[in-house]
């Protein structure tokens, strides 16, 4: 369970499509084609994309609650999805969290099932996973299982909302694991930013109160008790006719619409009503504002925010979108271009949240500064809010509007898919505010030509409805924030503002943008024969290439990685540093060709991993020119002494940032820190950074361009010849040598006696601990000995850590893939215990489990690994996942490209036996290397690590990684 993360998206950069100028480059196939909004169109109609073969159904029971149904034959799993109009904004004040809580306390057993622990039982057994989140108005609970469990999924699934039992005994546990959620996410950014947002609205609107929920908001109060209110608030809400559902599954629709009608249609119906909310989302008391916040990372900020109507009823005329695209291009002469060439930003964005406050929306443009940007954030407000005004003038041209409607029109016409749990959530969410009609293509359509709506838009990106935010460690503050760790000031914008960005921004000229050149101009398919795996078609003087086209997506799409390879995991620390340097100013030069390639529909990144790597995404047609652009730039790239600074101080908070992030999230690369060679601590990186200059940076360029091994990976949409031209157009651009040979990094071998113990103290509460456990075997069979374990463990052990004991909100076991080696990793982040009681109770969960494993039926066996071969075999949503299924075969020169085929043979020969002796083996009695992974938070500092018996204790990396070089 999760809380909507809206707030990140109000703290990060705003990835949105600009517009182009041009309506000249529109082609006549491309053109969308829009159906009539007429009283003829049946209200049960579906509008889907015209490549889409699947099959739909809308209906709306007698209870009130409207359904989509998905009928997809290839589906190897099903999904399921019931979304509440209701949502934190409707918390009573004396139990501020209640809807998130309810989320909880409603997956705990049923009139029909009343063992708290059945429905996870069952989802585990039946390769299955659930979920919920709590958005300010509206909750959404989910599910993915296999086919032939969908009815007694749905049985169990919808019994929640018709007879829940709601356990008093467990209230405690749950609030606990609420509090653990909130504990969790104090003191993220993102979270405070969204938080302090909130608290600084009209607060006398709901949205101006604490959402999460914690041990102090969710308690007995005088006049409130917590139990009563849950239930009261589950009575008056919880009513079929504000409920919307989805079902994606493949049994025919017919057989879908009986078992939707048998799983909701007894839902009871209070008719209920959410009240309306009437007070406006911000006063003038609360707008023209300039908010400072001080952040616990370090990033420097500063956004534009405005309040706005909101206008979800004009979402087929997308002003929003439109107005967002005029201000994200990066364009020449656009003000993202203006702050880049100047070397004051490292992104900008704009986006808009019709909704954001219920009846109110919210507009924001967020700019993400570099050092320099810093001392002229006033010239960056100014010139936005003058290029503003001007769009708002000039209005937005009919051309920007049919451009725009053709890249959703390509966009839709081959959308992407995704896989059963994700579809069914964001179907039964969008049946909430839009019609049957447009559940799917809301996002994509784009009416006839509309000012109006774009101009009343415009009308209220004004200063009247303005707040700027100043985010940097720099920034002065006078207030703390009660419930989160967040430090900030707020001050009137006052006339002399204004007039100071209004003058700062005098001596810039902004233009609106001009054509993009990167729409693709043919979008045809391929007519070649497709292979059932990819062929080396070409292999000379150190140049291969291998294709394949798509045997599921008929699409003229494709994924390409084209590989300049040369070994660059032997460089020194400083070389490896400096490339980092070197790729990040490259990338940030890159930024507009970037945009405008997106907004084509194509993407492009340029890496350095053991050299060059050039990966090409989406739309086919004009990557060859794409990649040659690209290439050349880079060739003659020269990085300023100002972009190196720049760099340099953006890597260097990235690698301090890292310290803060969430403890769980720092686990892991902790783990490929120590095991992938060669590797050094965040202090000797930092020092590395200190010794990066332009003449390194221009030798490592220039060497990454000759002595390449040039190996190149197409999937899609490409004949033959085409996909040898584009590898030839690459191996011209760099030098090549036939002679290299192709090598993966090295890494520490996790033999059987290995066993190594990292120990970090953190500046944050929380502590957390990964064990991994690593078959010294790299075979298939080791691999689905592990996959097998890892799918029976992890619903116990959560069950157990989480929900029992109540150590913490992020537990679990997880596959540990190290090139060929494979293990387990359990893993927690605790806000209760420190490191040492931890691992002692991870010992006592394997020893336990060795019982629980002992005593497994060959029928439960069964079961789990029939889960596990689904998900294995699961057909790809998206051509990205068809190609991974391929690419990592193709990286590791497993050219017969069947690993996925071994490893469900494997899976099908394994018995009960194997695995239980796998077990003994590899856990109980040590047989698998062993890798400790312990971040002790501040709040246990005094309590000892957990010590792990005969292992070697890392105490620097950087010499770690020396001395496995070495051996």
């Amino acid at each position: 369970m999760f809380t909507l993360k809206a707030a990140i998206a109000a703290t990060k950069t705003i990835r949105a499509v600009a517009l182009v100028l041009t309506a000249g480059v529109l082609l006549a196939g491309c053109q969308p084609s829009p159906v009539p909004e007429a009283e003829t169109v049946d209200p049960l109609h579906v509008f889907i994309s015209p490549n889409d073969s699947r099959e739909y159904r809308a209906l709306e029971l007698e209870n009130g609650i409207r359904i989509v149904l998905v009928s997809d034959a290839q589906a190897e799993k099903s999904g399921a999805a019931l979304a509440v109009a209701v949502g934190s904004m409707q918390n009573p004040d004396e139990q501020l969290g209640l809807a998130h809580y309810l989320e909880h306390m409603l997956f705990l057993g049923t009139e029909k099932y009343p063992d708290p622990d059945e429905y996870g039982e069952f989802m585990a057994q039946h390769g299955g996973m659930h979920n919920a989140y709590t958005a300010d108005d509206h909750t959404n609970y989910m599910l993915e299982v296999n086919n032939d469990a969908l009815p007694e999924a749905l049985d169990r699934f919808a019994d929640f909302f018709k007879a829940p039992k709601f356990y008093p005994e467990y209230a405690e546990k749950e609030v606990n694991a609420v509090d653990s959620e909130w504990s969790m996410r104090r003191a993220s950014d993102g979270f405070i930013l969204f938080a302090l947002n909130n608290i600084l609205l009209n607060p006398e609107h709901p949205i101006a109160r604490f959402r999460i929920g914690n041990n102090e908001t969710l308690s007995d109060k005088e006049g409130s008790k917590l139990h009563d209110e849950m239930l009261a608030f589950y009575e008056r809400y919880y009513s079929a006719n504000l409920m919307t559902a989805s079902i994606v599954s493949n049994r025919s629709l017919d057989e879908l619409e009986l078992l939707a009608r048998e799983a909701f249609a007894d839902i009871p119906n209070h008719n209920a009503e959410v009240p309306s909310i009437d007070v406006p989302a911000a006063t003038a008391e609360q707008l023209q504002q300039k908010i400072y916040y001080q952040p616990q990372m370090e990033m420097r900020q500063v956004m534009l925010d405005f309040t706005i109507e909101n206008n979800m009823e004009d979402y087929l005329a997308q002003p929003n979108r439109l107005v967002a695209h005029l201000i994200n291009s990066e364009m020449p002469g656009t003000p993202a271009a203006l702050f880049r060439e100047l070397g004051w930003i490292e992104g900008l964005g704009a986006g808009a949240s019709a909704n954001a406050y219920g009846n109110a929306g919210r507009f924001q443009i967020a700019v993400t500064l570099t050092e320099a940007g810093m001392q002229h954030r006033d010239t960056i407000v100014g010139v936005l809010l003058s290029y503003i005004a001007q769009i708002r003038e000039q209005g937005i041209d009919k051309a920007y509007h049919e451009e725009l409607a053709t890249v959703l029109h390509n966009e839709f016409t081959f959308l992407r898919r995704t896989g059963a749990f994700n579809y069914a959530t964001s179907l039964a969410a969008n049946l909430l505010y839009y019609p049957f009609n447009h559940v799917i293509d809301h996002a994509y359509r784009l009416e006839e030509y509309n000012p109006a709506k774009v101009d009343r838009v415009l009308a209220q990106l004004t200063t009247d409805n303005l707040r700027v935010w100043f985010v940097s460690p720099q920034e002065e503050t006078d207030q703390e924030m009660y419930f989160f760790d967040g430090n900030y000031r707020v001050d009137p914008i006052s006339a002399e503002d204004y007039a100071n960005w209004q003058t700062a921004a005098s001596d810039y000229i902004v233009t609106l943008p001009s054509a993009n050149t990167l729409f693709p101009e043919d979008l045809s398919l391929v007519a070649e024969p497709v292979h059932g795996k990819p062929q080396q078609i070409f292999n000379e003087n150190g140049v291969s290439v291998w294709l394949k086209r798509s045997d599921r997506f008929a699409e003229p799409r494709a994924e390409v990685t084209v590989q300049m390879f040369q070994p660059t995991f032997a460089l020194t620390l400083e070389e490896r540093v400096a490339l980092q340097v070197l790729m990040d100013t490259f990338n940030l030069s890159q930024q507009a060709l970037a945009r405008e390639a997106s907004i084509a529909g194509t993407g492009f990144r340029l890496s350095a991993n053991n050299g060059l790597t050039l990966r090409l995404s989406g739309f086919n047609d004009k990557q060859g020119q794409l990649a040659e652009r690209v290439l050349n730039s880079f060739a003659g790239f020269e990085p300023s002494p100002n972009a190196i600074a720049q760099s340099v101080d953006r890597l260097r908070r990235s690698i301090q940032n890292q310290r803060l992030q969430f403890p769980v999230q720092q686990l892991f690369p902790a783990f490929n820190q120590i095991m992938r060679l060669p590797t050094a601590g965040y202090q000797e990186q930092l020092a590395a950074l200190n010794e990066v200059n332009q003449d390194v940076l221009l030798e490592l360029r220039d060497s990454l361009l000759v002595g390449n091994l040039v190996r190149a990976f197409a999937f899609g949409n490409y004949s033959d010849a085409d996909a040898i031209a584009l590898a030839q157009r690459v191996a011209e651009q760099v030098g090549v040598d036939a002679t290299v040979e192709y090598a993966r990094a090295p890494i520490v071998e996790p033999t059987a006696q290995l066993r190594l113990t990292w120990n970090d103290n953190l500046t944050l509460e929380d502590t957390a601990i990964l064990d991994v456990w690593l078959s010294p075997e790299k075979t298939t069979l080791q691999r689905a000995h592990v996959m097998m374990l890892e799918e029976m463990m992890h619903n116990r052990f959560f069950t157990e850590l989480r929900t029992e004991d109540q150590l913490g909100y992020a537990v679990g076991v997880t596959r540990i893939n190290l090139d060929d080696y494979s293990g387990v990793g359990f893993y927690i982040q605790s806000p209760v215990q420190g490191p040492a009681y931890l691992l002692e109770r991870f010992e006592q969960f394997r020893i336990d489990y060795a019982e629980r494993i002992s005593n497994l039926t060959e029928e439960e066996f069964a079961q789990v690994r029939t889960s596990v071969l689904t998900d294995l075999l699961q057909p790809p949503s998206t051509l990205a996942q068809e190609a991974g299924r391929y690419s990592g075969d193709w990286a590791n020169e497993r050219y017969e490209f069947n690993s996925q085929e071994q490893l469900a043979d494997a899976l099908r020969g394994i018995t009960l036996l194997d695995v239980q002796r796998f077990y003994q083996s590899m856990i109980l009695d040590g047989g698998g290397a062993r890798v400790l992974i312990q971040m002790r938070g501040s709040k246990f500092a005094e309590e000892e690590f957990g010590v792990l018996e005969g292992a070697t204790l890392i105490n620097d990396l950087s010499a770690w990684s020396a001395a496995q070089a070495t051996n």
